[in-house]
C-alpha cells in the first residue's frame, strides 16, 4: 500500500484546485473525441500469443537503403563509402538510393562521379526530411527499408542483423546499436519509456544487459526506432501514412511513426548486434540555430504527447503540470518552454483533428499501455 500511494504522490499536483479547472478545461477539448476509447485493444488482443519464440534465418532478403541529403558534399563521401562496403557484404540483392532535396552544393555530382551504383532521387524544391523519406520509399524496389541519415556510417555486416526480424510477420521496424563517433552506445538506440508527472521520460540501459538478453533469445522491444538509422517494413509505413506533417521540419515524427505502429499490433526492436556510428554533423545542427532547434524539439513533445497520451493522464497529470512548469521556467528567464507552448497551442486543432482521426479507423492503444506492454 506504501508502494501505491508513493507512485501517487508522485504524479500528484502541488498546486490549488483553480489551476486544475484550466487544465480541465484544455483536456475536454481532446476528451470529447474519445468516445469509443475503451473498446480500443480488443480487435488485437487475438495477436497474442500467436508470435513465434524464435527468428528464422531470413538473411538474404532484397533490401533497399534510402539516405536523404541536403547540401552534403562535406559529409557525403565517408558516409557512402560505408554503405556500399555493406552492401557489398550483404548476401542478398541490394540497392542505394540518395533523396537529394533540392542541394545547392555539389551532392549530385559528388555522387553521379564516384558511386555510379547508387541510384539519385532529386527534388526540384526543399521539401525537408519526411518528404525526402517518402520519395525514397515509393522510388524503393524491395519491401524492407534501411533509412540512413547523410551522417551516419554503418558497420560492414550491419545489414543481416536488422533484416533477420522480418521473419516475424509483425516486425514494423528494427533499430540498430547507435555509437556516437567515440563509439560510445547512444541511449536512442533503445527507446524504453515511463510517465513521470504527465511527460515521458527515457529509462536507461546497459549495453552488456541488452546483449545478454538478445543472446538468451528475449526479444528487446522498443517504442520506435530513430529516424536516422532505421529498418522497416514499406508496406506497413505506407499504410500508416508515413511521417505526419504535424511534425515538420524535424523531430518527433520517428517516435509517433514507432507509437502509431504499436496501436495496430507492429513491433519495434532493438538489435545490439547491427552497429552503425552518427557523427550528428547532418542537416539540422548545420542549419538551424541552437535555440530554435530546442524549441521545435519542445513543441513537437507537446504534439505527441496530446496525441497519445489517455484522456485521462492528459486531463489529470499532463495539463495541471504545464500550469505549474509555465511560470517556474518563465521565472528562471527560461522562454524556450513558452514560445514552444504558444506554437503548440497554435497546432491544436489539428492535433485534436488527428487524434481523432487515429481512434476512428483502427482500435488505439494509449501510449502508457504501450509501454505497459513493452515492458523492462
Amino acid at each position: 500500500m506504501k508502494a501505491e500511494k508513493s507512485a501517487r504522490d508522485k504524479d500528484a499536483c502541488p498546486w490549488k484546485k483553480s489551476s486544475k479547472k484550466s487544465a480541465f478545461i484544455l483536456g475536454a477539448m481532446l476528451v470529447l473525441l474519445e468516445k469509443t476509447d475503451r473498446n480500443k485493444t480488443i480487435a488485437h488482443e487475438h495477436m497474442k500469443g500467436t508470435k513465434k519464440n524464435h527468428l528464422k534465418k531470413m538473411t538474404d532478403i532484397p533490401v533497399s537503403i534510402i539516405i536523404p541529403n541536403y547540401d552534403g558534399e562535406q559529409i557525403l563521401t565517408r558516409t557512402l563509402a560505408s554503405v556500399v562496403e555493406a552492401a557489398r557484404a550483404y548476401q542478398g540483392e541490394c540497392e542505394i538510393i540518395v533523396v537529394d532535396d533540392a542541394s545547392q552544393d555539389k551532392s549530385i555530382k559528388l555522387i553521379t562521379e564516384n558511386f555510379p551504383e547508387i541510384s539519385v532521387v532529386r527534388h526540384d524544391t526543399n521539401k525537408g526530411f519526411a518528404e525526402a523519406v517518402h520519395s525514397g520509399t515509393k522510388s524503393s524496389s524491395y519491401q524492407i527499408i534501411i533509412l540512413l541519415n547523410s551522417d551516419v556510417h554503418p558497420d560492414r555486416n550491419f545489414i543481416a542483423p536488422l533484416v533477420r526480424w522480418f521473419s516475424r510477420d509483425d516486425t514494423f521496424s528494427v533499430s540498430p546499436l547507435i555509437c556516437d563517433h567515440c563509439r560510445q552506445p547512444m541511449r536512442v538506440s533503445w527507446n524504453l519509456g515511463k510517465i513521470v508527472r504527465g511527460e515521458i521520460r527515457n529509462r536507461k540501459w546497459n549495453l552488456e544487459n541488452a546483449l545478454h538478453m538478445a543472446r538468451m533469445g528475449r526479444p528487446l522491444k522498443s517504442i520506435f526506432a530513430s529516424g536516422g538509422s532505421i529498418a522497416f517494413r514499406k508496406e506497413m509505413f505506407l499504410q500508416l501514412g508515413g511521417f505526419l506533417p504535424l511534425y515538420k521540419p524535424f523531430y518527433y515524427e520517428d517516435r509517433d511513426l514507432g507509437t502509431r505502429a504499436w496501436q495496430r499490433g507492429w513491433q519495434t526492436f532493438f538489435e545490439p548486434e547491427s552497429t552503425v556510428i552518427h557523427d550528428q554533423e547532418g542537416t539540422i545542427n548545420r542549419f538551424f540555430q541552437a535555440k530554435r532547434i530546442k524549441i521545435i524539439r519542445r513543441r513537437n513533445r507537446f504534439f505527441y504527447l496530446w496525441l497519445h497520451l489517455s484522456a485521462g493522464k492528459l486531463v489529470l497529470s499532463h495539463f495541471p503540470w504545464i500550469f505549474f512548469r509555465l511560470p517556474s521556467r518563465l521565472l528562471r528567464m527560461d522562454t524556450i518552454y513558452a514560445a514552444a507552448l504558444f506554437e503548440a497551442l497554435s497546432g491544436l486543432r489539428e492535433v485534436i483533428k488527428l487524434r481523432g482521426g487515429l481512434k476512428w479507423g483502427h482500435p488505439t492503444k494509449s501510449l502508457e499501455e504501450i509501454i505497459e506492454e513493452i515492458g523492462f
